[in-house]
């Protein structure tokens, strides 16, 4: 293969930190979506273990890769994308899996 066979992979990884001391949990865990220019999805995943995380956080192991197409690579280019199978409503899916209350977000003006 040459450099020209490469593609863009988003890479999903989840990391642990250690939680902020107003907290009663043990663990903060983080979804982090890093780019890389691979020739597949495992060497995607392998430049985002190398990548690592700045401080003092350790990757769980857990890591998708996602393809992205380079063609039209620009403003609002897909990503990353997950698909799941639910017989879970709207608003139960969004409490289990995305807003449960725990996650540490802020309001974008």
């Amino acid at each position: 293969m040459t450099l020209g066979d490469s593609r863009w992979f988003a890479v999903r990884a989840i990391w642990r930190h250690a939680p902020p001391g107003d907290t009663d949990c043990k663990h903060t865990y983080e979804e982090r979506i890093t780019l890389h220019l691979a020739f597949d999805g495992g060497g995607a995943i392998a430049s985002a273990e190398r990548l690592g995380y700045p401080g003092d956080a350790e990757c769980i192991g857990y890591h998708m890769a996602f393809e992205i197409d380079d063609g039209d690579l620009g403003a609002g280019t897909e990503l990353f994308s997950l698909m799941r199978d639910s017989d879970l409503n709207p608003n139960d899916y969004i409490d289990r899996f995305h807003d449960t209350g725990r996650e540490r977000t802020r309001n974008v003006d």
